[in-house]
């Protein structure tokens, strides 16, 4: 079961891994500048109905590697093949997290400090009330 795990693992990592390097490619190879000028972050309904799609894919993928995994399983030529794969998409999404590291600590940062913002905005709200409901009238 531990096998079959790290295969249905590694071939997600995979996948999640050759997103940007599909983009990558289409760009004819450059490598992605992580460090300029971001693109502007659509707020609202895009994110939602973009957050359900990633959710319908990763859905898809999932069924997808559990039917490979089946596959895989019966076959060990394919699944000496399949590890093999995997420790290299393991290996590719190791160095993707890598890249990407600054990225994703800023955008961890950016929304810890709206958090922080909503919950100062709420507290702030709730002591005005507070305030209110004790002052006599």
């Amino acid at each position: 079961m531990s096998s079959r795990f790290s295969l249905a693992a590694g071939i997600l990592l995979a996948s999640v891994a050759a997103l940007p390097l599909s983009a990558q490619q289409s760009t004819g190879g450059a490598l992605r500048d992580t460090t300029g000028a971001k693109a502007p972050v659509v707020q609202g309904s895009a994110s939602d109905s973009a957050l359900v799609e990633l959710g319908r894919a990763i859905t898809a993928l999932a069924m997808s590697v559990q039917t490979v995994v089946e596959e895989t399983a019966k076959n060990p030529e394919v699944r000496r093949a399949a590890l093999q794969t995997a420790s290299k998409a393991v290996t590719l999404a190791q160095r993707t997290l890598q890249e990407n590291q600054g990225e994703i600590e800023r955008l961890l940062a950016e929304a810890s400090r709206k958090i922080a913002t909503i919950d100062a905005t709420e507290k702030a709200k709730l002591e005005k009330s507070e305030k209110s409901e004790k002052t006599p009238r």
